[in-house]
């Protein structure tokens, strides 16, 4: 996209201290009112402040803040030699006030001109009768999802905040606020997102193809809601029926964006590749597994022969070309145009405009593959049990726990096409041998790993995670009918196969039955010659008998789907949260804090010690704050 910086600074509004933020979010300096007053008057003004939220969204320290809040902090990753102390500490558990990776000022930017946007757009719809109540609406709701996405990261990761609403334009205004509780603003949230989720199009003019992905479109709105929801009833402290509610919407919010794409999947349209040549979805979508058998028109990622003679397809037509067909709403950054320096520098490429050579602070945890996967039979407590899965290669490099654990998700295009011999893979089962077979270095294709065309998107939502969204809730759902302790016995549906609106699932063992469905679509995508070689490579129903087996299974393909996407971490913040207590959050992390001191081991147990505390120079500025409790003494806790 392209956006006139001028008209940034000509909106007006600039940040405040008051409210926490680092100086360097205050870019930009306040104009006198005559000014403003002039500025304000067509639908183009306002625009222009639209884009400018988007193009915040694109910055270095937005992105690099999704990776490393939702992802460097989780089990996923560990930091590589070229990372500096304060990110090392940082995934290390030895977490301090004085670490500038607790600065959320990146996001109140974003969040300030979202409400610069929605305290002005109203004064234009009144001025410029070009500036329809349709186009109103639809920034009204291009900012909310903006503002909204922004405030709900900022609770996953904080807990509490300054909840803002109102622009910082008047300097007499007074923003040195506290901070509302998680549950006020997730609320909040959920109200104004309700209030304008219909207003933007399903689909944007055809000329505009990536505005779909690239600009908030209604799936996107619905995507968001349906986040929102499992999060308020991921709440152990919430009565059961106000659970059920939210659950019940969330599933609600994930039908109507499968209804849609199963839709268009039935009405042939047709969608653009990257080179503007139109594809029928029939041959994009594996309709041999994933559709026939589920309903659910998933990109394929290979073809289901044996072995497969391509791919993987999907993960580079998702991360490569960006702006999938399964795409809800991803960052975008058009290519030879715009640079992901976030993605970059963290993943590998290029961290700065003049750079001449790659950085890469983090890499995959060899811990993910903790065993090279020999067998041929799923295992439910295995991360990667089988060498069938794409996803145990695409996103990453596995060395044998040895070496460099390079990420490729985002940074590299892969063209891993197994052998047709029947003797050997390249890294894939596909036959009759049942040994792993790690990829070599020729077998990958550099694709966005340079100063020209360092340009990936990144995405927030996609298909896949809708469809684990409303297994979640579902799973979740059935435990508040039957129990939802580990040990709760769960009972699924018998013959309870194909695709079923969430509406229509009424007892707990019709909610595990779909829920275990959807999540098995997921996984079938991603091993499509598994049925060919053995059925001992898929899960099977009849092993999974309690509520802790659903959970699992579902945590599991959560993070096999979206390894290195930054949800990981928020994954485990949220089930701690519907548990009542972090026993998973700390099981999960305990190798990842291995040679942490026991103080930070003790502070596992606390509820607290899963949030980032606030940054020392915000606390100074700001005396209404108050301090994450796990923080406050501002003990080493990681031996040096």
């Amino acid at each position: 996209m392209n956006y006139i910086k001028k008209t940034i600074k000509k909106a007006a509004f600039f940040m405040v201290a008051g409210l926490g933020l680092s100086s360097c979010s205050m870019d930009l300096l306040p104009l006198n009112e005559v000014v403003l007053e002039n500025y304000w008057k067509e639908g183009d003004d306002v625009q222009s402040v639209v884009n400018s939220c988007y193009t915040a969204m694109q910055s270095k320290d937005y992105i690099q803040r999704l990776i490393v809040w939702g992802e460097c902090r989780s089990d996923n990753t560990t930091p590589n030699s070229s990372a500096d102390a304060n990110l090392r500490n940082m995934m290390k558990g030895n977490l301090k006030t004085t670490n500038p990776w607790c600065d959320w000022g990146a996001f109140y930017t974003v969040i300030n001109r979202c409400n610069t946007v929605l305290h002005y757009a109203s004064e234009v719809a009144q001025k410029d009768p070009n500036f329809t109540e349709s186009d109103y609406n639809i920034v009204k709701a291009e900012v909310k999802f903006m503002r909204a996405f922004s405030y709900l990261t900022l609770i996953k990761t904080f807990q509490n905040v300054p909840f803002v609403l109102e622009p910082s334009i008047d300097d007499t205004q007074f923003y040195r606020v506290g901070q509302t509780s998680f549950n006020e603003i997730l609320t909040a949230l959920i109200n104004d997102i309700e209030e304008c989720k219909n207003f933007p199009p399903i689909r944007y003019a055809a000329n505009q193809r990536y505005y779909n992905t690239g600009r908030v479109a209604r799936m996107a709105m619905y995507s968001l809601l349906a986040e929102l929801y499992l999060w308020r009833a991921s709440d152990a402290s919430a009565d059961v029926s106000s659970r059920q509610s939210d659950y019940r919407a969330c599933i609600s919010c994930c039908d109507y964006i499968l209804n849609i794409k199963i839709a268009q999947f039935k009405e042939n349209n047709y969608i653009n590749d990257n080179d503007g040549q139109s594809i029928k979805l029939e041959s994009v979508c594996d309709r041999d597994h994933v559709y026939t058998t589920y309903g659910i028109p998933l990109l394929k990622e290979a073809d289901g022969s044996t072995p497969p003679s391509t791919g993987p397809l999907a993960t580079n037509t998702i991360f490569g070309d960006g702006n999938s067909f399964e795409s809800m709403y991803e960052i975008t950054f058009v290519r030879n145009q715009d640079k992901n320096f976030g993605v970059g520098e963290m993943y590998g490429g290029y961290a700065k405009e003049d750079a001449t050579s790659t950085v890469k602070l983090v890499l995959a945890d060899p811990n993910i593959i903790s065993t090279t996967p020999t067998a041929i039979t799923f295992d439910n407590t295995k991360l990667f049990s089988v060498t069938s899965d794409f996803r145990s290669q695409a996103p990453f490099y596995y060395t044998d726990g040895s070496g460099s654990q390079s990420i490729y998700k985002y940074v590299l295009s892969q063209n891993m096409a197994a052998s047709s011999s029947t003797t050997s893979t390249y890294g894939r089962l596909g036959n009759s041998v049942n040994s792993y077979v790690k990829p070599t270095a020729d077998q990958q294709e550099l694709y966005l790993r340079s100063k020209e065309g360092q340009s990936e998107n990144w995405i927030l939502y996609r298909l896949s995670e809708v469809i684990l969204f409303r297994a979640e809730a579902e799973i979740a759902l059935a435990g508040t009918m039957t129990g939802d302790s580990d040990g709760s016995p769960a009972t699924a549906t018998a013959g309870f196969t194909g695709y079923h609106n969430g509406a229509d699932l009424g007892s707990a063992g019709d909610l595990y039955a779909d829920a275990f469905n959807l999540i098995s679509a997921v996984y079938w995508r991603s091993n499509p010659s598994a049925i060919n070689i053995t059925s001992a490579l898929l899960p099977k129903i009849t092993n999974f008998t309690t509520y802790g087996d659903y959970m699992t299974l579902l945590m599991n393909e959560r993070r096999r789907e979206f390894l290195f996407e930054g949800k990981r971490y928020y994954d485990l913040v949220r089930q701690a949260r519907r548990n009542g207590n972090t026993a998973n959050f700390a099981a999960a992390l305990t190798s990842k804090y291995g040679d942490a001191s026991k103080a930070i081991l003790i502070k596992m147990s606390n509820m607290d010690f899963m949030y980032m505390p606030v940054a020392r120079s915000q606390m100074k500025v700001n005396p209404n704050l108050h301090q994450n409790s796990c923080y406050l003494d501002e003990e080493e806790s990681v031996k040096n």
